[in-house]
């Protein structure tokens, strides 16, 4: 099982609301949705179920962690499925739909909780993580017209994997302390280097997306230096200088700094490297494609490689 699995999660939470019920009954009663309009307080049956809660979340965060534990899960989800029913009997006998709350706070839980004790496997908690991932990278790709096959087939060979390859985008996506301009001019310089063509579109979906003028975008992607702006400038010689392991690499470092500071040249060194690494790992899973046709602004412009 993951080092931090479903029935782990959903148990922990569930023993968190059973402990609050029971130390603190009258602020559970006030604080949780739904709750008062069943009717006035009473401490001592709010604690009862906080105790059931307690030791059936208890169960089920064991279960999570040593599968010898399945029966003693299994008592726990069967008090929270039928606790569940009783809620969704009383909806159906008052005629009416269950709250937000209820759907949430009471049938979530159970279900999941039969879901996971039933079908004690490690497919069945791999096998929901993934169905939640693919559903993701699906809405990504929707947004941003990028084929994410190969994070797929990361998440299909090794779900460890692909959890370490996620973490990357923090770094893909740091920016302090240094202008657009300059950060996109450097990750443009680096991803052209791996010639790959998807990944350089989707750097142009997000500099469109972040306000930068396609004139602007074409003149990072073709190299033109006397159309850019003396920060993009800099980003771009330094993203060169760096790539080519060049010594005119410190002197440009050392204006980096003046200008922007170590937080900005940290945010330029994660630019570049990542820009890098994504294209590397498509090409290595055999993804990679070549840029032919990179679109700025409804345009279709000329890189450096096709203008060569």
């Amino acid at each position: 099982m993951p080092a931090i699995s479903i029935a782990v999660v959903v148990g922990l939470a569930l023993a968190a609301n059973g402990t609050f019920m029971l130390v603190a009954p009258s602020a559970w009663y006030g604080l949780v949705p739904g709750v008062a309009a069943t009717g006035p307080l009473n401490a001592h049956f709010v604690r009862d179920i906080g105790a059931a809660y307690l030791v059936s979340g208890a169960a089920l965060a064991w279960f999570g962690r040593d599968a010898r534990a399945r029966m003693a899960a299994l008592a726990g989800a069967a008090f929270l499925v039928l606790h569940a029913l009783v809620h969704v009997g009383e909806a159906v006998g008052h005629h009416a739909l269950m709250t937000w709350a209820d759907l949430l706070a009471v049938v979530l839980p159970a279900a999941l909780a039969a879901w996971l004790t039933l079908f004690p496997t490690r497919t069945t908690e791999m096998t929901m993580l993934q169905w939640l991932m693919r559903r993701r990278i699906a809405a990504f790709e929707r947004a941003t017209g990028y084929d994410a096959s190969y994070v797929r087939d990361i998440l299909d060979a090794d779900m460890g994997a692909f959890l370490k390859f996620a973490m990357l985008n923090g770094m893909a996506q740091h920016r302090r302390n240094v202008p657009l301009t300059a950060w996109y001019a450097a990750s443009f310089a680096a991803v052209l280097a791996e010639d790959c063509g998807p990944c350089t579109q989707l750097g142009v979906t997000f500099a469109e997306r972040d306000g930068l003028a396609p004139e602007l975008i074409a003149a990072m992607l073709a190299g033109d230096l006397r159309a850019l702006p003396d920060d993009a400038v800099l980003g771009l010689r330094f993203a060169r200088a760096v790539l080519a392991h060049d010594a005119g690499a410190d002197e440009l470092r050392q204006e980096i700094l003046a200008r922007w500071g170590s937080r900005g040249l940290v945010s330029l060194a994660f630019a570049i490297t990542s820009a890098r690494l994504f294209p590397t790992v498509k090409y290595a899973l055999g993804h990679g494609q070549a840029c032919r046709r990179i679109t700025v602004g409804g345009n279709v412009v000329a890189t450096p490689r096709r203008a060569a």
